[in-house]
Formats: structure tokens, sequence, C-alpha cells
């Protein structure tokens, strides 16, 4: 019977005391790009800049598109899972992104980088003037 060897294993564990789980999202990335739409105050005013992320992530639904009835309107909410390997991209709760001309807002960050990925949870943020539509 073969021994197997866990010893590069081990060896990756030793460095944080974590799993890495990285490898996990292997075959399950696509290239995604985002563009982060940067806010600056400058003499009182505000503006915006854009900077374009291209990385390699997972996009997936986090839950059922909910419809929220509110007093103002009822109004329709997507809600998206991002998985990227750390260090690829580096959001912050409450930047905002736009992907395939959607704007949405990081509502939510899981740093997991001492196991290899960071996951994201956004949603579709409120527009008056909907990019798309």
């Amino acid at each position: 019977m073969q021994k197997l060897n866990f010893q590069k294993t081990q060896n990756l564990k030793a460095l944080s005391g974590m799993p890495q789980m990285a490898m996990t999202l292997t075959g399950w990335e696509v290239p995604l790009t985002l563009t982060k739409m940067i806010q600056n105050v400058n003499n009182g005013f505000v503006d915006f800049s854009e900077k374009t992320f291209n990385f390699m992530g997972v996009w997936q639904p986090l839950k059922d598109e909910q419809l929220q009835f509110l007093p103002e309107n009822q109004r329709s909410w997507e809600w998206i899972w991002i998985h990227a390997k750390a260090s690829e991209l580096n959001l912050q709760t409450a930047d905002k992104v736009i992907f395939n001309n959607k704007r949405y807002k990081v509502m939510a960050v899981k740093d997991y980088s001492l196991n290899g990925f960071i996951e994201y949870q956004l949603v579709r943020d409120y527009e008056d003037n909907p990019i798309n539509e």
C-alpha cells in the first residue's frame, strides 16, 4: 500500500495555521471586470473617478431576488456573491462597482485571506436614472 505524502499541505498550513482554500476556486473562476467608482472631495465638491479591475473570480447569486414593499414604492433587490483569491480584488464595505452596466454596492466583506480567498456580498444599488434601463 502506497503511503500518502501530506507534507506540502502541512507546509502551507504551517504558514498561517489555516487550511489553504484558494485552489478550490480553480476551475470555477471566470475572468471578471469590475469598475470601482471612487468618490473624491475637492474644495468641498464631490467628484467621481473610476478604476477598472480585471481578476479571476466566481460571480453568483447570493440569494433569491427579493421584492420589497416600501411606503415610497416597491423595489426588487438583486444580491450577488463574489469569491476571489486574496489580493486580486481589494473592495471595502460601501464601495460601489459597475458590472455589465449595473451598479452594485458592497454590503459585506469576509476576509479569509489566511485561507487564500476573500468573499464579497453585493446588492444592486438604487439608481434614480439606471444605467441599463
